[in-house]
Order: C-alpha cells, then sequence, then structure tokens
C-alpha cells in the first residue's frame, strides 16, 4: 500500500464495504479507460490512489475531506467515471500521499 499510516487506515474502515484500499481496485482507479499519453505520463508521476472512499452522504464526504485536510492527504474527487478519457485521476504530490473519493451514491444538491 501506500503511505497511509495505521491511524489513518482505521478511521478509513469505518466506512466498511465502502472503502477499498485492495491493490488491483486502486490501479483500476488510477486511471482513465484510456491509456495516460506517454508526454503526460512523467507529469502525472504515479497515479495509484492509496484508498478509494464511496461516501454515501454529504456529511460523509464533508467527514472525509476535513479528515483528509487535517492529515495533509490530498482529495482526488471522482464522480462515475463515465467519461473514457479526460477525467480526474490522481497526480503525483510531494507529500507522498495520495487519496481517492469516489462519490458514486452521493447525490449533488
Amino acid at each position: 500500500m501506500g503511505t497511509l499510516s495505521p491511524e489513518q487506515k482505521k478511521f478509513l474502515e469505518k466506512f466498511e464495504n465502502r472503502v477499498s484500499m485492495e491493490k488491483n481496485e486502486r490501479i483500476l482507479y488510477g486511471h482513465d479507460i484510456a491509456a495516460i499519453p506517454a508526454q503526460i505520463r512523467p507529469l502525472a508521476g504515479k497515479t495509484i490512489p492509496d484508498a478509494i472512499v464511496q461516501p454515501q452522504t454529504e456529511e460523509e464526504l464533508v467527514e472525509i475531506v476535513q479528515w483528509a485536510y487535517s492529515h495533509n492527504i490530498p482529495v482526488t474527487p471522482r464522480g462515475k467515471a463515465s467519461s473514457g478519457s479526460g477525467g480526474v485521476i490522481p497526480l503525483k504530490k510531494r507529500t507522498g500521499h495520495r487519496f481517492l473519493s469516489h462519490a458514486q451514491n452521493y447525490n449533488n444538491r
């Protein structure tokens, strides 16, 4: 896994089956359906997130973002990823942390 501490992983476990730290799933969420162009790859760096969280409510989304901010963990928001190319992917960060919040069940108001 990436650079999340045991305490950080424990916090995320509260989301039960809506959080994943499994490598194969993290790889899938680290890119669009299209391949990253060779010219962009060096700029993007490692695009595999450390965790994937699927908030179900606005309150959960706010909690995740506030928690991530307080731990200096970048959040890469992602909708349903219905576009094949040009979506949001995590990019390399100086902190070394990558975190992906996938709002699959969250309804915008």
